[in-house]
């Protein structure tokens, strides 16, 4: 079983983050940090940030800090958010370029006097200088007690003594930016966030010792300084909503207290007015407050605690384990308990809803987790004008849920949704009352080419049928294109295409016509000669009356018509709804007919009329070869569900050449079902120039048996092998090394006698070499290395280790002339190499 461990490493966030409502809004607030605006939040509320920002109430978060801007922010801060512009530390003349007046000189002396900031050489403080982050931290462990020059803050090494210091307190907890690198004004609202929860230090005997009240709580700037009180506990209600057990409301309305659980009990031992995020449902808090935690006195913010573990992943990836779970824990759907997940229920199967897991004390297990509901429905009924909708909601037993006047209020709709479309229903709290966002899903439309286990391959892309469906459906493979209706890559309902009444089930090409005046098919009779959308061709007698809702009276040579047959005459009835144009072609790289950035989708069901000079065809897009431009302007696009090419004309060749070659083979083949439903064979195989080709047959044994090998294949103009792989038996095995421009071919034992050899035999002027890496390179026996020389067609075969020659060449003749080499094979590596066997490297 899948344990926890795997799945936290796989989760899409581990939380750690504050999380606190944002005091005032700036102007620039959507360039602001989300996960920053709680501590930007607080930094307001202590006046340590201006509620106007830089002024005119922007707030320039991604502004880096000069060095005075920073020695203002900490006296701020350590003044308890009272700025008289440190006049008291004016008139000191403590650094040369501060002059007397400068707007920052009262805050800088005191920084300086107080240990926490130093010049930079000779006299200078560099006020413009950009501040980085460890001289903030710095400023923030000098608050709280530490020494700088008994820490080693100042001469060599001093950055890394902060970093030491700053990560073992916490100053650095959740900073994203490099900590040497410039700070910016949202991310020193994190650092000094964090700065005013670092336990104070005293020193006893030169060491720094934490310092604890004599209920053993740490002290810090902001319980002893600020007079703000720390309250730990589990967040069970804010204003919009809070945790239920049973079946009770769980909308706060909006106006509602927060509460908080401070013993674990699951019942609120504090309550206190704040507009915490629901995010925080569930989870560990610390709660700042000036005084005591209850309705009546301040609350600066709502701290995700430090012990608080927060794992984001989605429900099929998550089992039930005992080891990573507590045994009471708890699982909230919509914030209301559910008590169907327990050690003998795994979470969920095919299911990509997302779920939060909360370990709240750190202890490796999970204590509680939620999810929302989600449920999916085919809309069967909207009138927006009366506040009226219903939904199907399982297709199997038919039931329907309706909204209508004070029910429809609390729907609302992400997506502008009509009858038929596909919805996905979730709740939310965010305004204080239930409310119900209804979005569409994606749609795909294709066939099923592809079913492995429980994955299908729709339109190339893998999708798995959701646990939480609209009624029962299987997923199998089948030619014929329907909706799929997909949700983070789950199949939620699937149905036909829809239907268009004006879509012919007849139809054909007209490639000639006589009205009679001509001789050849007879002068008295009309005759028609057409391309059924079958694929059969026929001259029919035809009557341009019209007889019912049948017949017209002309018939244009290159249209497409629907046809009727009736007493042996056919009858042409024109299509209506074709698209006319031009520039059109059919794209075979995405399978699309396009005109410029316009596409249309073609799928199974589309027919291609393909004209080629005096030859007519109707092909599938399958069997196109490449791209081909339409013959005409008549084509028919489905205009109802996803729209697709229902019909249209090509001009040109469209089956593509044959081609034959050489290539060593894969080692195994694959078997799969084409669109038409029909079982195909394929094989990977490599050319002697590198590139790879997939070969395709529908005969197994043409390629069966011919797996690690050098084989010839001859491919025809369907694309397809048209006769079986052959081992290649043109190309002979040797040692070969080149006298003067003429090749000496060595013998198997390797030596240069000429008994058993060849002897001298000429390369021709345009012989091909070609380096493959045929073998593992394994052999002891070989010195593995390339000494082939590139580029000028000289090749010298590999030593072994005894300094004899390998066999690692293979070459062809001249067909007319066996004493000249037309082609060298190089194995890379120096290895043997056969024509009758290959072993690819792996």
């Amino acid at each position: 079983m899948r344990t926890m461990k795997k799945v936290i490493a796989l989760s899409l966030v581990l939380a750690m983050a504050l999380s606190m409502m944002a005091t005032a809004a700036f102007k620039d607030q959507e360039a602001i940090n989300e996960d920053l605006t709680g501590d930007i939040s607080l930094m307001v509320a202590l006046n340590v940030f201006s509620e106007q920002g830089t002024g005119a109430g922007y707030f320039e978060p991604n502004r880096e800090l000069t060095r005075e801007e920073v020695a203002k922010l900490i006296y701020v801060l350590k003044n308890k958010g009272v700025d008289n512009g440190a006049t008291s530390w004016t008139g000191m003349n403590i650094f040369k370029d501060i002059e007397a007046g400068r707007w920052s000189e009262g805050y800088i002396n005191y920084a300086a006097s107080v240990g926490m900031m130093a010049g930079t050489g000779e006299g200078y403080f560099n006020p413009t200088a950009k501040m980085s982050a460890v001289e903030v931290a710095k400023l923030l462990l000098v608050l709280n007690g530490y020494k700088a020059d008994v820490q080693g803050y100042l001469g060599t090494n001093w950055d890394v003594n902060i970093i030491r210091d700053a990560e073992a307190a916490g100053i650095f907890a959740n900073y994203d930016l490099p900590v040497r690198g410039s700070v910016t004004r949202e991310w020193v609202a994190r650092l000094m966030n964090n700065g005013i929860a670092v336990t104070k230090v005293k020193y006893e005997d030169g060491q720094a010792v934490e310092m604890y009240n004599q209920n053993n709580e740490p002290q810090t700037f902001a319980n002893q300084d600020l007079g703000l009180k720390e309250t730990t506990g589990i967040l069970i209600a804010t204003a919009n909503a809070k945790l239920v057990n049973g079946t009770g409301s769980v909308a706060n309305g909006g106006k509602a207290n927060c509460e908080i659980d401070t013993d674990g009990d699951g019942v609120a031992e504090a309550t206190f007015k704040y507009d915490a995020p629901l995010n925080l449902l569930g989870q560990t808090v610390t709660v700042l407050s000036k005084g005591a935690l209850n309705t009546t006195n301040k609350v600066y913010g709502v701290t995700t605690h430090k012990d608080n573990i927060v794992t984001t992943t989605v429900m099929k990836d998550v089992d039930y384990d005992a080891d990573d779970f507590e045994n009471d824990f708890t699982m909230y759907v919509d914030y209301k308990v559910d008590g169907t997940f327990d050690e003998s229920a795994d979470f969920g199967g095919n299911d990509g809803r997302t779920v939060t897991l909360i370990d709240y004390d750190n202890d490796g297990k999970y204590d509680a987790g939620f999810v929302s509901s989600v449920q999916y429905a085919e809309v069967s009924y909207i009138n927006p004008s009366n506040n009226t909708i219903n939904f199907t909601t399982n297709k199997t037993s038919g039931t329907v849920n309706g909204y209508t006047g004070d029910d429809y209020k609390d729907l609302n709709f992400i997506d502008t949704v009509s009858k038929n479309d596909v919805v996905k229903l979730t709740k939310t709290y965010a305004t204080g009352e239930e409310v119900i966002n209804v979005e569409r899903v994606d749609v795909v439309t294709g066939a099923i080419t592809k079913v492995s286990g429980s994955t299908a391959t729709i339109d190339g892309n893998e999708y798995k049928k959701s646990d939480n469906s609209i009624g029962s459906f299987t997923l199998t493979v089948k030619k014929e294109a329907k909706n799929y209706y997909i949700d983070g890559g789950y199949v939620v309902f699937t149905n036909n295409i829809s239907d268009d009444d004006d879509l012919p089930t007849n139809f054909a090409y007209v490639v000639a016509k006589t009205d009679g005046s001509t001789d050849e098919w007879g002068k008295d009779n009309k005759k028609v000669d057409i391309l059924k959308n079958d694929g059969t061709r026929e001259v029919l007698d035809y009557d341009d009356t019209v007889e019912g809702d049948v017949g017209f009276s002309a018939v244009d040579v290159g249209t497409v018509y629907e046809y009727v047959m009736k007493d042996g005459d056919v009858y042409l009835k024109a299509i209506s709804d074709t698209t006319s144009g031009s520039g059109f072609k059919f794209d075979k790289s995405e399978n699309t007919f396009v005109k410029g950035t316009t596409k249309y989708p073609v799928n199974s069901d589309t027919v291609f009329f393909v004209v080629n000079g005096d030859d007519y065809a109707v092909m599938k897009a399958s069997e196109i070869k490449g791209d081909i431009d339409a013959a005409n302007e008549n084509f028919l696009a489905n205009s109802t569900g996803l729209p697709y090419v229902y019909y249209a004309v090509l001009s040109g060749d469209a089956t593509g050449e044959s081609s034959d070659g050489v290539a060593v083979s894969a080692n195994s083949y694959s078997t799969e079902l084409d669109e038409d439903n029909n079982t195909v064979y394929k094989i990977v195989v490599t050319k002697l120039d590198g590139t790879e080709v997939t070969l395709v047959s529908d005969t197994e044994s043409y390629i069966k048996g011919f797996t690690n090998m050098f084989v010839e294949y001859s491919v025809g103009t369907n694309g397809k092998l048209d006769k079986s792989l052959a081992k290649c038996d043109n190309y002979k095995n040797a040692a070969v090394t080149v006298v003067d421009g003429k090749a000496v071919m060595l013998d198997s034992d390797g030596d240069l006698s000429t008994a058993a050899n060849p002897g001298y035999m000429t390369l021709a002027d345009d012989v091909k070499i070609y380096y493959v890496d045929a073998y593992k390179s394994s052999n002891s026996d070989v010195n593995n290395r390339i000494i082939v020389s590139e580029g000028d067609g000289v090749v010298v075969s590999a030593e072994t280790a005894e300094n004899r020659f390998a066999k690692s060449v293979l070459y062809k003749v001249d067909k007319d002339d066996a004493s000249i080499i037309t082609e060298i094979i190089v194995e890379i590596h120096g290895e043997e190499i056969l024509s009758t066997s290959f072993n690819p490297a792996a």
